[in-house]
């Protein structure tokens, strides 16, 4: 019975640090997205009048600015709701999903922003460096797991390939390739 319920909150953590880690990566990715869509639009002298417009305000301002689309979400996630209640669950679903994505991504391009005004806060900086920990031990928790799906997908490569019969090795260099893509773009 103990050894159940040592699975079950093993899971629970699991899934809390996987949650986390899908955040942080909809996080760094979104702001990423949002400046190349403000680039894209010829939105760049609106964001620099945005960030002298920030340098003028009190730290405190500027925790309103930055968490503002929290609250902007908020009848979106009341509609998701109310389309749940009705029977429409998957739709109210996907409008929770993506107020929470649009507010995320948001709070993340505002967050580059604000940033300096921000850590001008004692209690911010005290959160934010929880928040750092937080995402390094979801990592550590993950990163088994994450070893094993890589191990997994290049095993399963060289059974396609032994299969198809293609250059020993060139799908498993591919993947590795693109995986290695990935990691210089991310610490880029």
């Amino acid at each position: 019975m103990e050894n159940w319920k040592q699975r079950l909150r093993d899971a629970f953590w699991f899934a809390l640090a996987v949650l986390f880690l899908v955040e942080t990566w909809l996080w760094d990715h979104f702001s990423e997205w949002l400046h190349d869509l403000g680039r894209a639009l010829g939105l760049e002298r609106y964001e620099q009048q945005f960030k002298d417009f920030v340098a003028t305000l009190t730290p405190v301002k500027t925790l309103a600015i930055f968490i503002a689309p929290m609250f902007a979400i908020l009848p979106a996630k009341l509609v998701g709701f109310e389309l749940i209640a009705h029977g429409h669950v998957f739709t109210g679903l996907v409008a929770i999903l993506l107020a929470k994505t649009l507010a995320l991504g948001c709070m993340s391009f505002l967050f580059d922003i604000c940033r300096d005004k921000l850590m001008q806060m004692d209690r911010f900086r005290q959160i934010y460096s929880v928040v750092l920990e937080i995402r390094a031990w979801a990592a550590r928790l993950v990163a088994p797991f994450k070893q094993r799906v890589y191990q997994t997908a290049d095993a399963m490569c060289g059974r396609i390939e032994s299969f198809i019969g293609v250059e020993a090795g060139s799908l498993t260099r591919s993947v590795a390739r693109l995986r290695e893509l990935a990691r210089q773009k991310r610490s880029a």
